[in-house]
């Protein structure tokens, strides 16, 4: 009798295991998912983005960081783009590159010095790949 209460507690708790963790997953896995209004959002303003890089890259490199913010902040990271991109580093397949799209945004912010086309050109590359990465499908 107690070796059968035992084992029928020990099926009950798996059984309940089992659920949270299947529950868990359910919940990061949607929770990584853009939903239909949010990912039209971003499409729309990657299109911008693009159209605006023919006549003024540093303002579209500018957007494309704002729009990697609001991506992130849309999946629950909270603090600057910075603080997003060390606590979200593990959903890219390259940090590396989104760092470094984010270092170009910042001396276009904070410093006046022209820069040359290649490296803006190669930041809203490193930006659309990170966006993918986050399931934007550009």
């Amino acid at each position: 009798m107690i070796i059968q209460n035992f084992v029928g507690i020990m099926t009950l708790v798996l059984v309940i295991v089992f659920l949270f963790i299947f529950f868990l997953i359910f919940l990061r896995k949607r929770h990584f998912v853009f939903n239909p209004k949010e990912l039209q959002y971003i499409k729309s303003h990657w299109i911008r983005i693009i159209d605006m890089f023919h006549s003024h890259p540093r303002d579209a490199i500018l957007d494309a960081d704002k729009l990697l913010d609001y991506a992130l902040k849309t999946k629950g990271y909270e603090g600057s783009l910075g603080e997003k991109l060390k606590k979200s580093g593990r959903l890219f397949s390259d940090i590396d590159s989104v760092w470094a799209a984010h270092k170009v945004r910042n001396s276009i912010a904070h410093d006046m010095d022209e820069m040359d086309e290649k490296y803006l050109r190669l930041a809203l590359q490193n930006y659309k790949k990170a966006l993918n990465d986050l399931g934007a499908k550009l």
